[in-house]
């Protein structure tokens, strides 16, 4: 007779690892006697808490029946599940899998929401969290178990993203992380894991462009999860948030969330940097504490200037309101000194070449340096302070809609024109060292790649400071074509590594073309008007198709917009029979266009894309009245999913007062 098999049994008691994060304890056949997740996360697997009797204590069943079931909330002595607990439980260094992370939880993080926010814990929401440092530790164990891929993404982030947003200085940021620092100093974390949460996303979307790494290398952890460790690692309570480590892993966070397009979070973020700002005085050196070294100095004038540029950017791309303004600031811009020359003891020099012929101690050594990236830097910056003035104009152009007296025009003068304040920042721009006005492909040598960025950046940020100005000025059909082929000229010119690196809100410059674009459409069109546009949106399209490669936001956007001409191409085609067999009606009097009926049922034939380094299809033969070239409107239904803007959720979306 066979023997029944025994059953197997279950762990008696949890380890006090596994039971601060409500997960598994399980065996394994770890040497030391670990259990499973400790031996994953390489910590000591303890039984050190007191014990407690389990069971129901007397008199609470009687208890529980007499308390009502509906509207009753939850126990306040009972803490809910860290998320880390649930996003680590059975994660190992050699088997962790993006999917491990959301099965775990039961909730897949949504590139529109929130990621990370509640976990299916019964009904019990993780925001805020704490209880006496469960939740910090249960972050610190899964930054340990990731501690090779936060110093590869922190060697990352000073290749893509510091560039644009030097937050950190680079030798002692770097320093401070392999030493772990940041595993013993919370501010430091949460500003580590944003890092490594922004690094990772524009990983994901195709931002590397070295061979020094792979995006499939940096994609577990997921982003998410280091997005998690940064929000949960914010006090409650922003009084207790101290220092420029909250502050900095807020304004990351918010640069993150536009990267995945989470724009009511980057909103969230950059209200609560804003806060800590506020409290820490950071708009006034005189405010900051007196024994700041070189390093946190500049640190500090980075991070100002930095999210000033950012909350410009977001007020024009998004609309509300200015944030900081430049005459209400008192902080210096950053010194034109490389990294690597500034100590906690001052300020070095570069060596001077041999070939100057200059000694170290003359004293024209100081303008004989070679050019620092930060010069071409703190220009962009000079463009992000006239946008202020600029966007401050068109919102005036408004102001009477709500109501109140005008008082602004007694101490403003008129505002200037787009070819007058374009004339003078040219100038600007012309006196920039060329290292500025140039940009090379990238090396993977980034003491040179640094100047091409700040070239891109220059370019981009001076074509945004176009399309505002050009936004509160009346420009016809031809001209809305000129402005729109120059601007997707300038983009197609950089290289595309750099657009790739500057990623996301590239979208948004793009998304302002777009929008020029599908004005011209809305409006009359001539047959040569509509080639025109047609042949610019072909060309965006190609931009957007070296974009999409890897970046998720422009997925199938490239298509789209294409299969968009062809619908318009074979309502024109069909048109244009019609027009052969129908007789024309009498433009109205006051309308110099022929209307088109839109509400018979016209079939769309499927049309062909011809690249637009061939030759232009062909979409029928203009027709010609009175020898001019006639006038015609397309029907609403062909534009109701124009592309643009590309965050169709807001109600204002790109230049909310542009082109109408």
């Amino acid at each position: 007779m066979s023997q029944k098999p025994r059953k197997l049994q279950r762990v008696s008691k949890a380890c006090d690892f596994c039971n601060r994060r409500s997960i598994k304890c399980g065996r394994s056949e770890d040497p030391l006697g670990r259990c499973q997740n400790c031996a994953d996360f390489d910590v000591p697997c303890t039984f050190d808490r007191p014990a407690k009797r389990r069971g129901v204590k007397a008199g609470t069943r009687a208890s529980m029946r007499e308390t009502p079931l509906v509207g009753t909330p939850a126990p306040e002595n009972v803490p809910p599940v860290p998320p880390a607990a649930q996003a680590t439980g059975r994660m190992s260094n050699s088997s962790a899998s993006r999917s491990s992370y959301y099965t775990e939880s039961g909730h897949r993080p949504s590139l529109t929401g929130d990621p990370w926010s509640t976990f299916n814990t019964g009904g019990v929401a993780t925001e805020g969290y704490d209880d006496d440092g469960a939740l910090r530790n249960s972050w610190n164990a899964f930054a340990i178990a990731s501690d090779r891929q936060i110093r590869n993404l922190v060697q990352v982030y000073f290749e893509i993203v510091y560039p644009i947003f030097p937050l950190f200085h680079k030798q002692s940021f770097i320093k401070r992380v392999h030493n772990q620092e940041h595993l013993r100093n919370p501010g430091l974390f949460a500003s580590t894991m944003a890092v490594c949460a922004l690094v990772s996303g524009r990983a994901r979307d195709g931002a590397l462009f070295t061979n020094r790494w792979h995006r499939d290398e940096l994609a577990e952890p997921p982003s998410e999860a280091f997005y998690a460790a940064a929000k949960d690692s914010i006090p409650r309570d922003l009084a207790a948030a101290r220092g420029i480590n909250y502050m900095r892993a807020c304004a990351i966070l918010a640069i993150a969330s536009i990267q995945n397009g989470q724009i009511k979070n980057m909103q969230k973020f950059s209200g609560m940097y804003h806060t800590l700002t506020s409290m820490e005085g950071l708009h006034d050196e005189k405010l900051w504490p007196k024994n700041l070294s070189p390093i946190e100095t500049e640190e500090r004038r980075r991070l100002f200037w930095s999210i000033y540029t950012l909350d410009i950017y977001s007020t024009i791309v998004w609309g509300g309101v200015i944030r900081y303004r430049e005459a209400h600031s008192l902080v210096r811009y950053p010194s034109e000194v490389d990294d690597e020359f500034i100590t906690p003891q001052g300020y070095g020099l570069p060596p001077v070449s041999p070939e100057s012929g200059v000694s170290p101690d003359d004293v024209t050594v100081v303008s004989r340096q070679p050019v620092a990236w930060l010069r071409g830097w703190n220009f962009t910056t000079d463009l992000y302070r006239i946008l202020e003035y600029v966007v401050d104009g068109n919102r005036r152009r408004f102001s009477s809609a709500n109501g109140t007296s005008q008082v602004w025009s007694l101490f403003t003068p008129a505002s200037m024109s787009e070819p007058a304040v374009m004339e003078r920042v040219l100038s600007m721009y012309a006196a920039l060292p060329s290292q500025f006005k140039e940009t090379p492909p990238t090396t993977g040598d980034m003491a040179k790649d640094l100047f091409g960025f700040q070239s891109a950046n220059i370019q981009a940020t001076l074509q945004l400071l176009r399309m505002v100005l050009l936004s509160a000025e009346e420009l016809g059909v031809d001209r809305k074509c000129d402005v729109a082929g120059e601007l997707l000229s300038v983009f197609s010119k950089v290289p595309v590594e750099y657009l790739n690196a500057i990623s996301s809100p590239l979208l948004h410059h793009l998304g302002g073309i777009g929008y020029i674009l599908g004005s011209v459409m809305e409006g009359s069109l001539s047959e040569a008007s509509y080639q025109r546009v047609r042949t610019l949106l072909l060309e965006m399209a190609d931009l957007l198709g070296r974009l999409e490669t890897g970046l998720q936001r422009a997925s199938g956007a490239s298509q789209r917009l294409r299969s968009q001409v062809d619908r318009i191409d074979g309502y024109m085609r069909t048109s244009r029979l019609l027009n052969l067999t129908v007789p024309h009606p009498h433009p109205h009097p006051q309308h110099n266009t022929v209307p088109i009926d839109t509400k018979r049922e016209i079939p769309i034939p499927p049309t062909t894309y011809i690249p637009p380094s061939g030759p232009a299809p062909a979409v029928g033969p203009p027709t010609a009245m009175g020898g001019q070239m006639m006038q015609f409107q397309l029907p609403p239904e062909l534009l109701s999913d124009w592309p643009w803007p590309l965050d169709g959720a807001h109600s204002e979306g790109f230049l909310p007062l542009a082109f109408e």
